[in-house]
Parts: C-alpha cells; sequence; structure tokens
C-alpha cells in the first residue's frame, strides 16, 4: 500500500474524515506542529520546525506530502508558498509535497471550475487572501463568506450545521459560483456531499483536495462516493502550476 503524510497545524481531531476519504490502496500517517491557535508568534514558530516534521513523514516511508493551515499558505501567496514547500524535500529526493490549498486550486482546475465559492470558518481579512491566491493560481474566485472565527475556542463552538447554512446563503448571494470550496479544520465530507447533491456544483474540502493531490502523484486510483473530485482523473504533478 503506498502512503502520505499530512502535516497538521493544530491538533486532529478524531474521528477524521480523511479516513472515508481514502481510496483503498493509499494510506495516510500524520504529525502535528502543535500551533496555539490565536496566539501571537505561533504561526512563525511552527515554520521554523515544518522540516522536522517532514523528515518524520519521509522516514515512515510517505511518497508524498500534504501541509494543512489554509491561513499559512494564504499569507505566504502560491509562489512563496510552494517555493518553500518544496525546499523542505529538496535533499531528500525531492518527494512530492503541496498544500492543501493547492491542492485545492489544481482540483478545481481538473473540474474546470474557474469561479469557485469559498465557504469558511475564517474572518474577511483571511478570506480577502485566498481569493489573491487563487487569482495567482489562475482561478476568479467568485466571491467569499466566513464565519469569523479567530482562535480555538471559536473554532471548536461551530458545527457543521454553521457551515452548510452558511454556504446556501452565500450560494444565493454568489449565483455565478461553479463550485464551492469549504475550509475548516472540522469534518465537512459529508456537508460536501450533501451540497453537491443539493445545488448540482462540485464541493471541495482540504481533505477532500489533499487526498486527490496524493493520489494523483502517487498513482493510486480513483474513490467512488466521496465527492467528484475524489471520483475525478488525475492531474499531471509535471505541467500543474
Amino acid at each position: 500500500m503506498k502512503k502520505f503524510g499530512c502535516i497538521s497545524p493544530s491538533v486532529v481531531q478524531l474521528p477524521w474524515d480523511i479516513t472515508s476519504a481514502l481510496p483503498q490502496d493509499l494510506g495516510v500517517a500524520v504529525v502535528t506542529l502543535n500551533v496555539r491557535n490565536g496566539r501571537p508568534g505561533e504561526h512563525e514558530r511552527a515554520l521554523g520546525i515544518m522540516r522536522g516534521a517532514s523528515d518524520v513523514l519521509i522516514d515512515e516511508g510517505c511518497g508524498a506530502l500534504v501541509a494543512f493551515g489554509v491561513p499559512v499558505s494564504a499569507r505566504r501567496g502560491l509562489a512563496a508558498e510552494r517555493a518553500a514547500l518544496e525546499e523542505l524535500t529538496a535533499d531528500r529526493g525531492a518527494v512530492p509535497i503541496a498544500s492543501s490549498l493547492r491542492a485545492s486550486a489544481l482540483g478545481f482546475r481538473e473540474l474546470n471550475v474557474r469561479r469557485p465559492l469559498f465557504v469558511t470558518q475564517y474572518a474577511p481579512d483571511v478570506n480577502a487572501l485566498l481569493v489573491e491566491f487563487y487569482r495567482d493560481a489562475g482561478l476568479e474566485p467568485a466571491g467569499a463568506a466566513g464565519l469569523g472565527a479567530r482562535n480555538a475556542a471559536e473554532v471548536n463552538a461551530l458545527s457543521s450545521e454553521d457551515f452548510y447554512d452558511l454556504a446556501r446563503r452565500a450560494i444565493r448571494d454568489y449565483p455565478s459560483a461553479e463550485g464551492i470550496f469549504l475550509s475548516a479544520r472540522g469534518n465537512l465530507l459529508n456537508v460536501a456531499l450533501k451540497l453537491e447533491a443539493e445545488t448540482g456544483l462540485p464541493v471541495v474540502d482540504q481533505v477532500q483536495a489533499a487526498v486527490w493531490w496524493a493520489r494523483s502523484v502517487l498513482d493510486v486510483p480513483p474513490r467512488k462516493g466521496a465527492g467528484r473530485l475524489l471520483a475525478s482523473a488525475a492531474y499531471s504533478p509535471v505541467n500543474a502550476s
């Protein structure tokens, strides 16, 4: 069985949707950077220990790595983030590595979605950075709606119903949307599947994006029943930006 690694900024709540999104022949290992959300300097500290986290996963036999942490990726920007991540594995056989945010943009491109809508746990300042990141990836977001969470306590107070209700309102507010990106730390696979069925639009959360990217890199067959992206063709790592 092939395996990829996830670098999580903070805790991973169990049960986790990633086990329901994995194809049969793909496993996953996870390390956490123990970020304390909402505290000054935490993201900078986490970036400083990313190399150690990537080394652990490579030592465990992971053939590809995905860095979670949407706000960190958005703040660095597409080009800087990609360069910084690829530097982590350059002397470890250049093991493929991407952020879950970049993976989601690649996924929408695979699905021919050029105007995705962001539905997130974040405040407007972070959502604005997400829009810029996607623009740099060649997409033009239809808009962004967030629940305004700024620390762990506010994030943990959110439910999947909060995201579903926000998504339904946002679709009405941004009728030009061709797809939806659900961005949150929590489990949103069931919300994504429900919204896909109700709206007919492709809906992707960062777990689906991470699994799809990893199985593309590792040449693992698609997974049915876990959303349109995971059932789609793999992208070409050679030609992807």
